[in-house]
């Protein structure tokens, strides 16, 4: 959780850790999201989902990803990403920084991971 006590009133937010597993929304598409829950409202904010995927030994982008300056006290960003033929395990990754007086960030969040499946 992070914690703004700048000027103006006390925000705080964080991550929905129960949130962004990815999941198969098309035969050939993953979609994930990230979710930041703030107590009010900031003045500005960038909030990023990055699909990721298992292969090589590691987590490597998958696709573009997705930044939202949305300030709403619910930050809610999907990303979309093609799948790779076969089975694959993939999760998001999500980064935050808010300002309301001073400027905070989020530590990096990853989501819980998922083997998805696509047909060669």
């Amino acid at each position: 959780m992070a914690e703004d006590t700048g000027t103006g009133h006390h925000i705080t937010c964080k991550w929905n850790r129960n949130s962004g597993t990815p999941w198969g929304s098309s035969a050939t598409e993953v979609t994930g999201y990230v979710q930041v829950l703030c107590s009010d409202r900031l003045d500005k904010a960038n909030t990023r989902a990055q699909l990721q995927i298992h292969r090589g030994g590691g987590w490597k982008n998958q696709g573009e990803g997705v930044t939202s300056h949305s300030t709403a006290k619910t930050i809610h960003v999907n990303d979309k990403a093609s799948k790779r033929i076969g089975s694959w395990y993939y999760r998001t990754k999500g980064t935050h920084f808010g300002q309301h007086g001073s400027i905070f960030a989020l530590p990096t969040f990853y989501s819980p991971q998922r083997s998805l499946w696509r047909r060669g």
